[in-house]
Order: C-alpha cells, then structure tokens, then sequence
C-alpha cells in the first residue's frame, strides 16, 4: 500500500486556496488540470513554493479513479530513485482522503508558454537556436531513463516540457513504462493522441518511442504548424500509423532531419533522442540568431552522448555523412513565407550561413550558381560582423520580424500609441491618470494616488489630524506606516466609526530611513452605504484623497508621467550603436507609465538601448518600441532596469 500522509488523522478537505492536504502544504492557486488530475501550487514548510498533483481514487467521474491511481504509483515507483538536472523532481507521494498527492518541483511555465508568447510577439513559434537549447535537455533526460534506466515517458508533449531557469526539465510521469511490457498492460495508458508514436498505439513501445514525440513537437513550436491535420483522435491515431507526415512547414534543412525522427518503424530513427537533436545543431540556417552559442551547445550535446556511449553523426537522406546538409540546401534556404537577411548597407538576399564546422582556415565550398556567397557581399579585409542581424533605419517602434532579419511593412502606430496601449493593458479597465499627483481609479472603483514625500512617519497623523476634524473623520493607526481615515454612513464625529459601513482613505506611508519616500492613498466604499450616499462618496473622496496630498507632499514630483503596476511579460532586444540586434532577453514587466517602463531580468541587459515587446498588450502584438535605459540596479537576484521611450525616431 502507498503510504499515507503523516499525521495519520486527515480530514476530508476540499482543493481550495488556503487548505492543507498535508500538513504545512498550503494550496494557493490552481495551476491546470488533464486527464489524470488536477495541479495545484502550494507553500510547502519553510516557505518554499511547490506544485501539488492531486489524483482521484475511487471510481472517478468517469470509472477510471482507481486505474489513474495505480499507474500514477506505478511510474512513481519507476522514476523516483532517478536524479538528474533536467528531470522535474518529486518529492512526496501521499494518499490523501482517497486521493493520490504528490509533492514535485515547481516550474517557471511551460514551454507551450514560451510558444504562445512568441505567437502574441508576432513570430511563427520560437525562434530555432532557443528552441534546440530546450531540446538539448530535454533529449538529454530522456536518453538518460531509456539507455540507463530502460524506461519511456510515452507523453512527450509541450505541456509535460517545463521552463526552469531558462532550462527545460522534462515532468508528469503517469505514463512512464518499462521498455517491451506486457501488450495488455500498455494498450489502454491514457496516451495523448496527437502525440504517440505508431507502436505505442500497438502497445509495443519501443527505445526511440519518445523521439517520435520529440520530433512532432519540434516542428510545432519551431513553425506553428504540425506534420498530420487530423481532427479527431481517431484521425490522428490513424494517420500516425499510417500517413506520410506534412513536413512543408519546416525549414528545407530540417525537414530530412525530422523526417528520420518520424519514421514508422522505430529502427529507422536515430539511435537516441540526442542524436536527433545533434543533427538539427549541424546545420546552421539563416534563422540563427546572433549570440545563441550554438557551437558551445553542440560540445554539450557531444558530451552527453559520449558518456552515455550514444552513436554520433549518424548519416540523414538528403545529407552528408557527418550530418551537414548539402550546401544547396544550405545557400537557398529562407523561412517559409518570409524574404531573407538583409546585408547591411546593401540590397538584396545575405547569404545563409554555412553548416558550423568547418576549420576556420579551411576554404569556403564552391558558391552555388544563387545566390552569391557572403565574401561576395563584403570587402576582403573586413573584419567579421558579429551580428547576424542589423537594424537600418532604427524606428521608435518596428515590426517584431524586422528584429528577426526578416521584410515586414512599416507598423500602422506611433510610439505614443503604443505607450497607451501597453499602459491600457497594464491598467486592466483603470482610470489612469495622466499627470503626476492626479487621482486615478481602479478597475474595481477604488481611487488611488501617488506623490513623494519627506515627512517623518512621527509627523504624519500631526499633519492629518487637520483633514480629519475638518471633515469629521475617524482616524485610526493600524501600523505605523499606514494611517485610515473614514467616514461612516451613521454619522461623523471622531468617535463615530462603529457602523459598518460609510466611505474610507487608506494613507501608506513609506519605510523609514528614505530620505524621500514615496506615500500610496486609495480610497472607496466600504461595507453597504445606502444609494445616496454612496453616490456622494463617489464626488467626497477624490476631494479628501486631494487634501491628504496637499497635507503630506512638500517635494516637487519629479516623474513626468504617473506608473502603473503590470504584471505581464516582455521579449528584449538588445542593439547596439551599429543597429546590431543581441541575443533576445525575457523580461517581467514591474511597471509602466507613458514615458517609460521597468523591467526585471535574470541578468544585466548588454547596451544601453532595447526593442520591448510585450504579451497581449492589445493591438502593439507584433510590434516593439525603442527604450533608453537609463538606470540598473540588483534586487533580489535579479536585475532592474527603468527605461525611457524614445519617441523621436
């Protein structure tokens, strides 16, 4: 029998914020739900963060409880005395009130995430090299349980492939199997239609089921598209064992590489999951994005599978031996629907860049007939470019794809549109104000303000207690950096904040120690006023929030334009003063205002100008604007960074 959670005397509870299905586990919000249960994260002792996977026993809505159940415990038995850095990590395993509960690893997001993001930015899926940096470990766990551990995931997909710190980690191990098992145990796992492997449709998994997986997903986060258009289950399934996969949405490259992957019969594909992926790393097309490190990633690679004794440099129709594509394919290839590089100062294609490799004193191959090789675009002497990508005009705002190297019309909106939609977004329905000391109004009708301040928190309520007894308010201190006024719908008078309802001005005060701070008043309807006065309130405390400010601001304000909380993501790209685009960064979005934003990063951002595009900001989808950064500073292991629009361009 599975153990049991430890206090031995748990109650029935129900999966909501603030419960504890183990002691000191204490669920704070859903995170999804599948087939075999639902996901939830938690604060675990000690204050850590946590995902919780609750599993139903017992029938079930559907029959199934106690079969979900026992294969949960079956691939927990399989997979639990493995360790390594790009597997999600389980923790615990407890049988709760009938429910299987296990305690893993809390991830960033999925790498489905990652994809929807780049859609919103306007891309077809993610960009090549960050994607085969995923795949890289992704492929490198997933050989380690099959080549020393004899086991398939069978569930490969890009909800089960988890962003960790910029690394992917594989999770969700119900369908975890021994290699060659019994045709009945196998024939009825649950497995995910649109991504199963024809033999484990047969209920004969083999060593490079997962591959098959691999290579489906591949094409789908690279491209958007997916090699079978089947509908239904029942179409999918049957077009696995059956149909030739649609591959024409892949670079030309890729395509005989994944085709390989695809193949219906398992000894046709690559001997492990890495080799797929380091034939992918071998050929270098003009997607790459500068700064990706390919060539480091592709060393790691080769490691990995030498010490897990893998073959290397297996041979792919359509490819030389050592795994490069031949130059034709190479020289003409360009992302589907797009036109190509642009070579600085110049008109017309850049040549694609060659399969990495090659000695670099060795000579080029012979050009193709078209187009030209790159020396033919460059003066002899001149030293290497270290962009890929070079940017000319540079804009205040652009299309994403011009960031990427690729043609794209000129974008309908001004930077000044595109401030205020990004602001709107951030908003979520608020009243935003305008300028610097103006009262605004959240989306749920509380009124806000925000001013500088020098006056010590000792002064404060000297400095309130005017505004109180000119308007009759009660005055209460509930710590020492926030002070509430109210006004109750009984009646004033100091003493008069018994009833339960009336109207109220909350003053948040800044630390001590600053020598200026910066004070938050919000204000609204508390309890249930009669309609009257509520409808006064409306008119009162925008006026009561103005006379705290005039009470308590005795600095100028600075900021141009007020901020406003967000809590969205943002696409970075960095560029240098030659219009050279950097590595991309991805951002959290702390705050925004009309003039500017801050961001936080894992890292300080290379220059001092960015491209920023953000996720759902409205109609600025596909588009980025110019900032100027001007301020960095580490918090909390990450970086922040404040930034100015540039408008002018």
């Amino acid at each position: 029998m599975p153990p049991t959670a430890d206090s031995g005397s748990h109650r029935l509870f129900r999966k909501q914020a603030g419960t504890e299905p183990l002691p000191g586990y204490r669920l704070l919000e859903p995170l999804g739900r599948g087939g075999f249960g639902e996901v939830w994260k938690c604060e675990a002792p000690g204050g850590l963060l946590k995902a919780i996977k609750f599993v139903p026993g017992g029938k079930g809505e559907d029959g199934q409880g106690e079969r979900r159940q026992a294969q949960e415990l079956d691939a927990f038995r399989e997979i639990k005395a493995i360790r390594h850095p790009f597997l999600l990590t389980l923790e615990r395993v407890e049988v709760v009130a009938g429910d299987l509960v296990m305690v893993m690893e809390l991830a960033d997001r999925q790498l489905a995430d990652r994809f929807r993001e780049c859609r919103t930015c306007g891309l077809p899926g993610i960009p090549r090299d960050e994607l085969l940096a995923y795949f890289a470990d992704a492929a490198e766990a997933l050989d380690v349980i099959a080549g020393k551990h004899g086991l398939q995931h069978l569930d490969v997909k890009p909800a089960n492939l988890f962003l960790v710190a910029g690394h992917v980690k594989v999770g969700d191990y119900g369908l975890v199997a021994k290699l060659n098992p019994d045709a009945d145990a196998a024939g009825h796992r649950g497995l995910t239609p649109k991504y199963v492997a024809p033999e484990a449709l047969r209920g004969e998994p083999s060593d490079r089921s997962d591959q098959y997986s691999l290579a489906l997903v591949y094409q789908e986060l690279l491209t958007g598209t997916f090699p079978y258009a089947g509908k239904t289950a029942q179409q999918l399934m049957l077009q696995h064992v059956s149909s030739k996969p649609d591959l024409s949405g892949l670079p030309p490259v890729d395509q005989p590489i994944v085709a390989k992957a695809l193949a219906k019969d398992p000894a046709d594909r690559f001997g492990s999951c890495l080799g797929f992926v380091q034939a992918l790393m071998a050929v270098a097309t003009a997607a790459s994005l500068p700064g990706a490190g390919m060539e480091v990633r592709r060393r790691r690679v080769e490691r990995s599978m030498a010490e897990m004794d893998l073959p290397t440099g297996e041979p792919v129709d359509g490819a030389d031996p050592t795994g490069r594509p031949p130059t034709e394919l190479t020289a003409d290839f360009t992302l589907a629907g797009t036109q190509g590089l642009t070579a600085p100062g110049r008109r017309g294609p850049l040549p694609k860049l060659v399969a990495a490799g090659r000695p670099s004193g060795a000579a080029p191959a012979p050009p193709p007939r078209t187009p030209a090789p790159i020396s033919a675009y460059l003066e002899p002497a001149a030293p290497a470019r270290r962009f890929a990508v070079h940017l000319s005009p540079i804009r205040s705002v652009v299309p994403v794809a011009r960031l990427l190297g690729l043609d794209a019309p000129d974008p309908p909106l001004s930077a000044a549109d595109f401030a205020r939609a990004v602001v709107a977004h951030a908003a979520a329905g608020a009243h935003v104000p305008e300028l610097p000391g103006d009262v605004g109004r959240a989306a749920d009708g509380t009124w806000f303000c925000q001013f500088p301040s020098t006056v010590p928190l000792p002064v404060v309520p000297i400095k309130l207690s005017v505004v109180r007894d000119a308007w009759g308010l009660t005055a209460d201190v509930p710590e020492p950096a926030r002070v509430v006024l109210r006004k109750s719908a009984g009646g004033g008078g100091f003493w008069g904040g018994g009833k339960k309802s009336g109207f109220e001005v909350v003053v948040r005060l800044p630390a001590p120690g600053k020598v200026v701070g910066e004070v938050t008043v919000t204000g609204g309807v508390y309890g249930a006023p009669d309609r009257e006065f509520a409808r006064q309130a409306q008119d009162l405390v925008p006026k009561l929030i103005g006379e705290v400010r005039q009470a308590l601001r005795n600095v100028e304000d600075r900021r141009k334009y007020p901020r406003v909380a967000a809590g969205f993501g943002a696409t970075l790209y960095p560029i240098h003063g030659d219009g050279g685009i950097d590595a991309t960064v991805l951002a959290r979005v702390r705050d925004v205002s009309l003039g500017g934003l801050c961001v936080a990063t894992d890292a300080p951002l290379p220059t001092k100008y960015v491209f920023a595009a953000f996720e759902g900001a409205g109609f600025t989808a596909g588009y980025a604007v110019l900032v100027r950064l001007i301020r960095t500073q580490a918090a909390n292991r990450e970086c922040l960074s404040g930034g100015q629009y540039r408008v002018d361009l």
